[in-house]
């Protein structure tokens, strides 16, 4: 039986790569599928770890994203203009 976990769900939805997850939590891609299946035995340390790593997923792309909106208010109307300080290799 293939059931779907809200963390399943959650991370395709957001396209979080399993390998992401595994950073996060320092479990394995295949541990964390297997939960996500249903597989393995849900337990509060498990659900902490997991819960854990989807708050730091979060807080990276946060982060990235910040970035992103900073660099892009710097180059707004100017986004086809060449890099300055970098040449082409």
């Amino acid at each position: 039986m293939n059931r779907k976990t809200n963390l399943r769900a959650l991370r395709l939805r957001y396209e979080i790569p399993l390998s992401e997850m595994s950073a996060a939590s320092g479990l394995s891609n295949q541990y964390i599928s297997r939960a996500e299946l249903g597989e393995i035995s849900p337990t509060p340390r498990l659900e902490d770890k997991l819960g854990d790593a989807v708050d730091a997923v979060i807080l990276r792309r946060r982060e990235r994203l910040s970035a992103l909106e900073r660099s892009f208010t710097v180059h707004k109307g100017r986004l086809l203009q060449r890099e300055e300080g970098v040449t082409d290799e």
